[in-house]
């Protein structure tokens, strides 16, 4: 039974390894879910076929089935205790629910919640927006310049947005293109701009430089999922129409600036500063991982990054010694110093080299 399940599982998946359908073809087709083919798709490259075998929960049986006091007491635990997120509502409900004789897995506990009366929802939808999950995504698209000083060349854009809402964060629109290692900085900044730190990341494939290592590291020391995945439909829409644009806009300039098309894009991204969220400083803390670290001793008349001169009357106390310095490429008009991992200050750019 096993095997016909391998079998099928891989016979929906074998247009994907052959590179003949990507996987929201497969979607449309089969009605498969688009995150239950990459599930499939990691568990055969982990593990080969094995990994498409049906998996036995290692908890079945152990749930009973959930009872009608026990229902009631999870919509009145819901009703006081909206505001907690799922998994720590779950935690509190599990134990309470020996009381009614009853005991439930996570996944069922997350189906009641779902499903519970629609005036119980009704009733906690405004604070539960409180506690929404912000997920962001970046999308790179390459852009045709053939005029820019007088040479044919191709630009990289690279979009920061919100998933939810389709809000346009932040941007870089350069000649280069990066892996993703290169785009911690822009990352951090991004997250900083709008003021909410994220729970999901999802990253255009088009992007190199991913490894699961990477992905494994960035999650351990940020809580920041970053995953791979096919662009938004409405997004691609929408960046599909930057690079005519920006012809049209410069057409009857024969020598323009990347500076003049960047202000263009902004606008045309409608991309604002938010002044009103802030990102805590636990979460600007784990943020450190995205910025370029710097192992520099400090002299009396400061720090040398990048071949600038960074100071600070705070340094004179920690003169010799050896500080972790933190960089961004997007802020470089000054750094952060840290000694053995405690922030000693921030340190001024006081000379250009």
């Amino acid at each position: 039974m096993q095997q016909d399940e391998k079998n099928k599982k891989y016979k929906i998946l074998e247009p994907f390894f052959k590179k003949e359908k990507k996987l929201r073809e497969i979607e449309r087709e089969t009605q498969i879910s688009y995150a239950t083919l990459k599930r499939w798709v990691s568990q055969y490259k982990d593990s080969g076929e094995k990994g498409l075998a049906k998996k036995i929960r290692a908890d079945k049986n152990t749930f009973k089935k959930v009872n009608d006091d026990a229902l009631d007491h999870l919509k009145t635990l819901y009703k006081e205790y909206h505001t907690l997120p799922i998994t720590k509502l779950y935690e509190k409900a599990k134990k309470t629910l020996n009381s009614y004789n009853s005991m439930i897995s996570y996944p069922t506990f997350f189906r009641i919640i779902n499903n519970l009366d629609e005036n119980i929802k009704l009733n906690s939808i405004k604070s539960v927006k409180k506690n929404q999950v912000y997920e962001y995504a970046i999308i790179q698209k390459a852009v045709p310049i053939p005029f820019f000083n007088n040479k044919n060349k191709i630009f990289y854009l690279t979009i920061f947005y919100n998933k939810e809402n389709y809000k346009m964060i932040n941007f870089i629109f350069e000649e280069k293109k990066r892996e993703l290692k290169n785009l911690f900085n822009f990352i951090r900044e991004s997250i900083i701009i709008e003021g909410a730190y994220p729970k999901n990341i999802s990253l255009d494939f088009k992007i190199d430089g991913v490894s699961k290592n990477l992905l494994r590291s960035i999650y351990f020391e940020t809580k920041i999922n970053i995953l791979q995945e096919e662009p938004d439909e409405n997004m691609l829409g929408f960046v599909r129409y930057i690079d005519t644009d920006i012809l049209k806009e410069f057409n009857k300039e024969k020598m323009i600036t990347l500076e003049k098309i960047c202000i263009f894009i902004k606008k045309y991204l409608f991309i604002e500063i938010n002044e009103e969220k802030k990102v805590l400083p636990d979460e600007i803390q784990k943020l450190l991982y995205f910025l370029n670290r710097y192992k520099r001793k400090i002299y009396n008349n400061g720090v040398r990054v990048k071949n600038n001169l960074y100071n600070s009357p705070i340094l004179k106390e920690y003169e010799g010694e050896i500080a972790d310095v933190f960089y961004s490429e997007f802020t470089n008009e000054c750094v952060d110093v840290y000694l053995k991992d405690k922030f000693i200050g921030s340190a001024k750019l006081i000379k250009e080299y």
